[in-house]
């Protein structure tokens, strides 16, 4: 389970979907519009970022999957977990992506309602490595990089006996382009997309105490790497310890290919981008098993893209919007630790995978004060995976979390 991370302006989200996340095109209002509108910017402000800040966050995140077709082995499940979040400012270490800052995060769980199945989480610690920009009295952060450890419980696995088995997965990440973050002070009505482009490497492990993975030889090891460009294209290739690979390439229209080798054969799939035909899209796609021999099948799945017809471009988009001040908060930020000059600030993000045929929508409503310290953060994603060969709906997940600030030093 990944959650969004509060802070100042401080983009340390885990990595989540490969989350999955170009080029930020940054529309603000000139820097004299800017000073006068924000009520004597361009004065002598606190850094947004300096060594020894902390904040201390609690929050709980609810996780529902629903199956179009439940059965015995896929059955609809919801998680509820609360959080602890405690942050902290600290200096870089040496070879940290040439970053001045590291945004350290640890996050403790307790599990309200246990699904029995899937991942569980146990902890996570996240380290972001940022620098502060400086001009003219306004400042912003720029994230160059991230490393997430994220340990689980594997419920599914459990269930077979001779656990508990626990997923951990080591996440490190290097931003491609460099992920700037709003100008302070802030105007409302500002709006940028954050790129995308990254380099990752993933190990994950699933063992139980005497390092001994489930019997059912699942998800018992594996190291990727992965590239993602500012478009959405991606290439990713994961070497699991038993010898197997699987390798996906995901083209910018929406195109792209999977690839499973094992000691016994090769099977590969081909996404081509939709078609029309007697006015229905269908997306092609070529699955070809190679054992003693090669049988190749064409399939022809029915078009699940959210806009029908083509894919969207980019195939990940991130936009967010400065809405204004906020003079009080919504009810779901009960219990916050107020700050004067309060912003709210609106994030949308779209995620179109086509090769492993996913699409999520997430939207973010954070609110932060003047010195970038986010006060509270509400998000909800909803994530929906689809049969590749068919196009049929498999299931639906919905995510919803909210974080308050708890206490504050700086």
């Amino acid at each position: 389970m990944k959650h969004s991370i509060l802070s100042q302006d401080w983009d340390v989200r885990p990595l989540g979907q490969a989350t999955s996340i170009g080029k930020i095109a940054l529309r603000l209002l000139p820097l004299a519009v800017l000073v006068s509108s924000c009520g004597g910017g361009g004065g002598e402000v606190a850094p947004l970022l300096q060594v020894g800040m902390q904040r201390q966050y609690t929050g709980t995140t609810t996780r529902s999957v629903v199956y179009a077709s439940p059965t015995a082995t896929n059955e609809n499940n919801t998680l509820v977990d609360t959080f602890t979040e405690n942050q902290s400012v600290e200096q870089a270490p040496a070879g940290s992506s040439s970053a001045d800052f590291d945004v350290h995060t640890v996050y403790a769980y307790t599990v309200v309602q246990n699904p029995a199945v899937g991942a569980v989480p146990i902890s996570q610690t996240v380290d972001t490595f940022e620098n502060l920009q400086n001009a003219g009295g306004f400042q912003s952060i720029i994230s160059l990089g991230q490393n997430v450890v994220a340990v689980s419980n594997d419920e599914t696995s459990n269930t077979l006996g001779n656990g508990p088995y626990t997923e951990t997965s080591t996440t490190t990440s290097i931003y491609t382009t460099p992920r700037d973050g709003f100008t302070y002070p802030l105007q409302t009505g500002a709006t940028m997309t954050t790129p995308q482009s990254e380099t990752q490497t993933i190990t994950f492990t699933d063992v139980n105490g005497d390092g001994a993975a489930p019997s059912n030889g699942t998800n018992v090891g594996y190291t990727e790497t992965r590239s993602e460009n500012n478009d959405g294209s991606f290439t990713s290739k994961s070497t699991y310890v038993n010898g197997n690979t699987y390798s996906r390439t995901q083209n910018s229209d929406g195109s792209g290919s999977e690839l499973f080798t094992t000691a016994e054969g090769t099977t590969a799939t081909s996404v081509a981008v939709p078609v029309a035909a007697d006015g229905t899209d269908t997306i092609p796609v070529v699955r070809t098993v190679t054992a003693k021999t090669a049988v190749a099948t064409n399939y022809s799945a029915a078009d699940w893209y959210p806009g029908g017809g083509a894919p969207s471009s980019p195939l990940v988009l991130q936009t967010r919007t400065v809405v204004g001040s906020a003079s009080s908060l919504p009810a779901e930020c009960s219990g916050a630790l107020l700050q004067p000059d309060m912003y709210e600030i609106d994030t949308t993000t779209t995620d179109l995978n086509t090769v492993t045929a996913t699409y999520s929508t997430t939207t973010t409503r954070a609110f932060n004060d003047a010195n970038a310290v986010s006060v509270c953060q509400l998000s909800s994603e909803v994530s929906s995976s689809f049969d590749v060969l068919t196009g049929a709906l498999i299931s639906t997940t919905t995510t919803t979390t909210a974080t308050l600030l708890s206490t504050i030093s700086q």
